[in-house]
């Protein structure tokens, strides 16, 4: 029996005598002094021949890393031989060797166009490398030179329904061209079918997947995406059916079923109004016991208010725009006109986007709120396109009778980047907000940038100056004065890699103290954070949310742990420059999709909350926001109780009293990845308790600006700041819980320049208007 290794050395001598003839005819010409350059002998046909047999019977036999050594012998003696090229490149797809997948791919495309083999596996390769561009661009080469062909068509689909940015009716349109032809074909049929879903097409996807399933009833995935069609249409009965039918086909074992039985126990609530009811054991789901009992209850009045504004929504934030007492509600969404929405003082809001000049067809992420400009009423920054690519960012400068005007481009912070969060900071403590930016999440190397405000009504990029131009995914961003030393600090939170802390050294530049203060993690898996007084302590402790698998997060319900280090962390502030994680002692290390997070103190005891808005991309992630109550030594799940966890696909939230009422409510923007998965946004009216509080108005302006409240035996520090968590901004007007304590001792403010001033014999339960003494 012949071997490699015996084949081999054949080949090689045979190839070392070729190369020794060449070798001798070209000293032969150098010595007899001849100017013409020598004759190449050509390629061996019959060496090159049994070379490519050998390969293909190695190939045969699925001896693949056989089959590359013959392959890269022939592939460098032949420069014409197509076959030789495609075959080699297609095994190292096989070995997903990606890149060296590239050079024989290119090199047979070159020698037969006409051919569409290579050219579809060098796309391939392209998408498994992430370069989705180039990848895409031959795709639709392809397309247009190949119309009809079925196998280019599914390969160009399963790119648009499977990079970063799914482009489903992209697929549908290749799913469609291959059922013109084939109108059988199965995965052209299913792969409609999960198009149609992503697109909010849900009754047309659901007959199509009950027709699927009658061909091939025991799929273990169509009955799951015909259970999540019926979810989004609201008919839940029908929706209980499917899911149990996708339960029955999955193997005992599966980690699957869980999340099966997650979206029946939501889906069965919805029809019945009970549960587990006469559901079989099979099909049911026990948790852990966290949900604990409210102090405060919350409704959604969101569509009877009028804000029920429907779409992918993302940042929002609180802003009285019009100085009239109360606060607005402004409100993005991906690809989509904002929301803009005036108080009217009785509990109802007016639409006034158009009015006021906000009916912005780009949407956008982040939406935080702060007056740059000093004129006293406040200014909207909007960031673009995160995930979805590049585009300008927007900065609306609020005009003062009503209207804004976007100059983004004019004041210099609009860029072309693939900007994500952004967070209003006074860096440099000359009383003029300053902007953090967040880029590079699509992998663009594009820096995050700290635009300084000139107080011309323009900024400068000093990232690179400051130390700050950190270049990886940078999602999420945060500041506050975490050292107490009178100026800001920022953080940084790359979805992929170690977070980062930068210190303000006070000169205009920052020190990365990530390793020395101990908060780089979670190192894959961070969405966004804050800095906030979790302990009422006085200083400054550091939150950090964390997207899980959906599987992770409803195994994580069942058995109250966190499945993975991918898990929120709570960084409690030590004092000395360091931190420590107390997520785990604090009932906060679970495992969650939290796409975003917000903080304020819902019962005003005097300690802060948390609440994650959590969701995920895929059409059938049904998980709820969760809100947690802190409760001095732990953090307690209520949110059953209170009211607040309804299931979608959470993102920005921003707490404000918007009836004044003396408690805090809350706005959440809700919607998905995929163009139809909508949803609508909530407000929730907090109904009240009987707790004591302290309202401090600083202006628009006093981004950065420090409150230290003494009573009694509570201690609470409150920053005033825009952006923390998915890009969105609480009220700029601070409430501070004082629980039963029915007066204040002192109320010190510490301005964003540095100036200090003290207040005593303060009435509570009112709000009280500062401006700093010049």
């Amino acid at each position: 029996m012949r071997t490699l290794s015996s084949d081999l050395l054949q080949i090689h001598h045979q190839q070392h005598q070729h190369m020794a003839k060449i070798a001798f005819i070209t000293l032969m010409t150098i010595l007899l002094g001849c100017s013409s350059k020598p004759e190449t002998l050509p390629p061996d046909p019959a060496q090159n021949e049994q070379l490519y047999q050998q390969a293909q019977q190695a190939l045969k036999a699925r001896r693949l890393v056989e089959a590359a050594q013959t392959l890269e012998i022939l592939f460098d003696s032949d420069t014409l031989h197509y076959e030789a090229a495609h075959s080699l490149g297609e095994i190292y797809l096989q070995q997903k060797r990606y890149q060296q997948a590239l050079r024989p791919l290119e090199r047979a495309q070159r020698l037969q166009p006409a051919r569409i083999e290579a050219r579809m596996q060098l796309a391939q390769a392209l998408a498994l490398l992430g370069r989705e561009a180039e990848a895409r661009a031959l795709f639709t080469r392809l397309a247009d030179a190949f119309p009809g062909n079925v196998t280019a068509c599914m390969a160009y689909a399963d790119l648009l329904m499977t990079q970063d940015q799914p482009d489903a009716a992209g697929a549908l349109a290749q799913y469609d061209a291959i059922l013109a032809i084939d109108p059988r074909h199965y995965r052209a049929r299913s792969g409609k079918a999960a198009s149609l879903l992503r697109l909010g097409n849900f009754a047309a996807a659901a007959v199509r997947f009950d027709t699927l399933l009658t061909e091939r009833p025991n799929d273990v995935y169509l009955a799951f995406l015909l259970g999540s069609a019926h979810h989004h249409l609201r008919q839940y009965e029908q929706a209980v059916d499917a899911y149990k039918r996708a339960i029955d086909v999955l193997p005992p074992a599966s980690p699957q079923r869980t999340v099966r039985q997650w979206n029946l126990r939501l889906a069965y609530m919805e029809a019945y109004n009970t549960y587990p009811g006469d559901l079989e054991p099979t099909y049911q789901i026990g948790f852990a016991a966290l949900d604990e009992e409210s102090p405060v209850h919350f409704t959604n009045v969101a569509e009877e208010a009028g804000v029920g504004k429907k779409d992918r929504g993302r940042g929002v934030a609180w802003l009285d725009y019009d100085r009239d007492g109360d606060p607005d509600i402004f409100a993005a969404g991906i690809q989509t006109p904002h929301g803009f929405y005036r108080n009217d003082g009785d509990g109802h809001f007016t639409d006034i986007t158009a009015n006021a000049g906000l009916a912005d067809p780009r949407g956008g992420w982040a939406s935080i709120a702060a007056d740059y400009d000093a004129d006293g009423d406040p200014d909207i920054f909007v960031t673009r396109e995160a995930w979805e690519g590049t585009a300008p960012n927007s900065l609306y400068q609020n005009q003062g009778d009503g209207t804004f005007k976007d100059r983004g481009a004019q004041a210099g912070v609009d860029g072309d980047d693939d900007s994500f969060m952004a967070v209003w900071t006074d860096y440099d403590n000359d009383g003029l907000p300053d902007l953090y930016v967040a880029s590079g999440i699509t992998g663009s190397k594009r820096p995050n940038r700290l635009y300084q405000n000139q107080g011309d009504g323009t900024f400068k990029d000093r990232g690179a100056q400051a130390g700050v131009d950190y270049r990886g995914k940078t999602l999420g961003v945060t500041c506050g004065d975490y050292d107490d030393d009178g100026d800001s600090d920022l953080y940084a939170i790359d979805v992929y890699a170690p977070n980062h802390l930068y210190r303000n050294d006070g000169q205009g530049a920052f020190s990365d103290v990530t390793a020395q203060a101990g908060v780089a993690k979670p190192t894959e898996g961070s969405y966004v954070g804050f800095f906030i007084d979790a302990e009422g302590d006085g200083d400054l402790d550091l939150f950090i949310s964390a997207m899980n698998f959906y599987e992770d997060v409803v195994q994580s319900r069942v058995t109250g742990l966190a499945l993975r280090p991918t898990r929120a962390y709570l960084y409690r502030n030590d004092g000395q420059g360091t931190f420590s994680d107390i997520a785990p002692q604090q009932g906060l290390a679970r495992s969650f999709g939290s796409m975003g997070a917000g903080f304020g103190d819902i019962d005003y005891d005097g300690l802060v909350d948390i609440y994650l808005t959590n969701g995920g991309p895929i059409m059938s992630r049904f998980e709820p926001n969760i809100l947690f109550h802190n409760r001095g030594d732990r953090f307690a799940d209520i949110t059953v109780s209170a009211g607040v966890g309804n299931p979608g696909k959470g993102h920005g939230v921003g707490f404000a009293d918007y009836d004044q009422d003396g408690d805090l409510d809350l706005y959440t923007a809700v919607g998905g990845h995929y163009p139809g998965d909508l949803w609508a946004n909530s407000l929730y009216r907090n109904e009240g308790h009987i707790n004591h509080w302290l309202g401090v108005d600083l202006g628009a302006g006093a981004i950065g600006a420090r409150l230290r409240l003494r009573a009694q035996d509570l201690l609470s520090i409150v920053e005033v700041n825009s952006g923390p968590g998915f890009g969105s901004t609480n009220s700029l007007c601070a409430e501070i819980g004082l629980g039963a304590r029915s007066r204040i001792d002192t109320l010190e403010i510490r301005w964003p320049d540095g100036a200090i001033e003290y207040h005593t014999d303060l009435e509570i339960d009112q709000f009280h208007h500062f401006a700093e003494q010049q």
